[in-house]
């Protein structure tokens, strides 16, 4: 699951499981046969698109809220998914939520929940040093990306048919975008369908330590489904263990590690994806970028149709012998 998370250069949606079955030291049937296994089971249900934030004017942020109870968490979840930039929401088994949401650089986040009627412990870290990008994008590039929010596994031949252009050029503007990183594909999984347990493993590491105690982390664990940075000393580890029992070894071992700070552990529940948002906002720049393009192409034709109008009208009086310019005729030869 690790290895499928991410932005492949080149569009395919799941990364080559040749490529995956080299990193990890496996034969490639075995990768395909997992993927496969994750399927079936219910556990992976496909992938969703989602853009650079940087095209939004916005930055990747998680948030973590800690309510009194768990009726108070349940109560809450509704609400986050209203609140402008979420896409998802991972709920753990004790009194705690974990919200990513696509934020501007200098919001409140802590007012932002409370606004939204939320009442609870918020703690939050605003940036995750995923990559930016200066790609430009055209109204058909935001209008391909509407189409794969939900479901980046769509066939491009029926995006193609729907936006009315050829299979070659939506290939061609997704790997144009894949390679400038200015949209991610990400996993999408039902927890409750996980073989053992699924933890949350945040570690703080003393400062310039972070490196190497993810090393240690890492190699310890030996089954991570993602590892992330939500803060400049922090990092945060996905991964499935057998029991509670495993978790908590982990969590102790980690915890006397050289160059750790702090760590702490929660079992997730569920994550709850969101859309609404961030279909909106695609939709807004997909409409905005074409009345741009039309607008620009009005002027140019208009532009071209002027020159040409004044070009014809000097053809004739150079024709009859007459001086641009001047009402005096000329003495032809």
């Amino acid at each position: 699951m690790r290895e499928l998370w991410g932005s492949p250069d080149v569009w395919n949606v799941k990364k080559s499981y040749v490529d995956i079955a080299a990193k990890i030291g496996v034969d490639e049937e075995t990768v395909r046969n997992r993927v496969k296994h994750l399927r079936d089971t219910g556990f992976l249900l496909g992938y969703r698109l989602v853009p650079n934030p940087v095209l939004l004017g916005r930055t990747f942020a998680n948030i973590s809220i800690e309510f009194d109870d768990a009726e108070s968490k349940k109560a809450a979840i509704p609400r986050l998914t209203r609140i402008e930039g979420v896409i998802n929401i991972g709920s753990t088994y004790d009194r705690s939520v974990f919200v990513t949401l696509l934020a501007n650089q200098d919001l409140d986040l802590y007012k932002l929940v409370a606004d939204a009627g939320v009442k609870g412990e918020v703690s939050s870290s605003p940036e995750l040093g995923l990559r930016t990008t200066t790609f430009r994008m055209t109204g058909l590039d935001w209008e391909i990306v509407s189409l794969l929010l939900r479901n980046a596994e769509r066939k491009l031949d029926e995006i193609a048919q729907q936006l009315r252009v050829s299979t070659r050029t939506v290939k061609r503007r997704l790997n144009m975008m894949m390679k400038e990183a200015a949209i991610f594909t990400m996993p999408m999984v039902d927890l409750s369908k996980t073989e053992g347990i699924s933890y949350r493993l945040r570690v703080e590491s003393e400062e310039g330590k972070k490196s190497q105690v993810e090393k240690l982390v890492a190699s310890k664990i030996g089954n991570i489904i993602f590892r992330a940075s939500d803060s400049q000393n922090g990092s945060v580890f996905g991964f499935n263990g057998a029991n509670v029992a495993e978790g908590s070894d982990i969590l102790e071992w980690v915890r006397h590690q050289s160059g750790v700070k702090s760590a702490s552990m929660t079992i997730a529940e569920r994550v709850v994806y969101v859309f609404d948002w961030i279909e909106s906002e695609v939709d807004k720049r997909a409409k905005m970028i074409a009345i741009t393009e039309t607008s620009a192409a009005r002027k140019m034709q208009q532009t071209v149709a002027t020159r040409t109008v004044a070009e014809l009208s000097l053809r004739p009086n150079l024709g009859r012998g007459i001086v641009p310019g001047s009402d005096s005729p000329v003495a032809s030869t």
